[in-house]
């Protein structure tokens, strides 16, 4: 029976898959969809699949054998004779069970294949679980490390915060200490404002004495010569003058000696005043030593807690949290 003329859709007929079917069962190997479009050069699985499951359809029918007097029957009408027409339905019979033996042991052949792949399979899924085990507990190992990492690392946190604050604190205090130094660094310069300007006050006072103790000398002077040349000029008045004289020159003498006993307690008032200016310029020392104290204490106690930190500080840091030593002018 030969097949009626399909085409696919790529110009692939059924006749043609039908006869690369035959030559393929003809060389003594099972016909599949690779193995017909191998045989043919062309054609897709899509196509080539149900043209050959019609082939396999058929293949019962064609191969059954016909009667003799059907054989004989056919064989007289197309010309063979009936011995002939039977050594060919044998041998066609004989070909057909030797491919059919030899599909089996192929089959058989494949089957075993298939259960070497299955077995090969069945160990390479059993070698996957065993490492999904494995990674399973290597996730759970690197899951407990992370979580005490992150619990270290939250440690770490709240101990840096903790110690931020302790840092904030001793900045509070340094700035606390900072401004009491300016606080102090200002009272002295008013103090030594206060001293200079009593200084130069005292200085203008004595001044104005000394320049009044030499214009009294002056006109001492001037009155001593005028009494010189009025002695010359009036010597016979000497006597009633003398009198006048030694008394002005008493009285000079008392008011000089009161200058002096002024200049005396002028010099005494210069000298309490120089004492104080001392005693306040000590005053200045210890205080200036007391900061320099405080600031080293301040700088050993950020040092300490620089030391603590995990983290490096920068440069900029260290320079900010490094206290500058105050220099009183004096």
């Amino acid at each position: 029976m030969q097949p009626a003329i399909v085409r696919g859709p790529r110009g692939v007929r059924l006749e043609d898959v039908w006869t690369a079917a035959d030559a393929v069962l003809a060389q003594g190997d099972r016909p599949t969809i690779e193995r017909v479009r191998q045989q043919l050069g062309r054609g897709s699985p899509n196509t080539v699949g149900p043209m050959l499951d019609s082939w396999y359809a058929q293949l019962a029918r064609r191969l059954q054998p016909p009667s003799a007097a059907a054989t004989d029957a056919a064989s007289t009408e197309e010309g063979l004779p009936g011995p002939v027409a039977r050594a060919a339905r044998a041998l066609w019979g004989r070909a057909v069970q030797q491919a059919d033996e030899k599909a089996t042991a192929q089959l058989e052949t494949a089957k075993a294949e298939l259960a070497l792949q299955a077995d090969a399979l069945r160990q390479a899924q059993a070698a996957l679980a065993d490492d999904a085990q494995r990674l399973a507990d290597r996730s759970a190992a690197y899951a407990l490390a992370l979580q005490a990492k992150d619990e270290q690392i939250a440690e770490l946190g709240r101990l840096n915060e903790a110690q931020q604050q302790q840092l904030a604190d001793m900045q509070q205090q340094l700035d606390g200490a900072r401004a009491d130094c300016a606080q102090l660094r200002q009272t002295a310069e008013t103090d030594r404002r206060q001293h200079e300007t009593r200084e130069t006050e005292y200085r203008a006072e004595r001044s104005r004495w000394e320049d009044r103790a030499q214009a009294q000398e002056r006109r001492l002077n001037a009155e001593v010569d005028r009494a010189r040349q009025e002695s010359r000029c009036l010597s016979q008045q000497l006597e009633q003058d003398a009198k006048k004289a030694s008394k002005a020159a008493a009285d000079a003498l008392d008011r000089i000696k009161e200058l002096e006993a002024q200049l005396a307690r002028r010099q005494i008032d210069t000298a309490s005043l120089l004492q104080e200016l001392e005693s306040a310029r000590a005053e200045v020392a210890g205080l200036q030593a007391r900061l320099d104290e405080r600031d080293r204490q301040t700088f050993a106690v950020l040092q300490e807690l620089r030391d603590r930190l995990p983290a490096t500080p920068t440069p900029e840091t260290v320079a900010a949290a490094r206290p500058r030593k105050v220099r009183v002018r004096r």
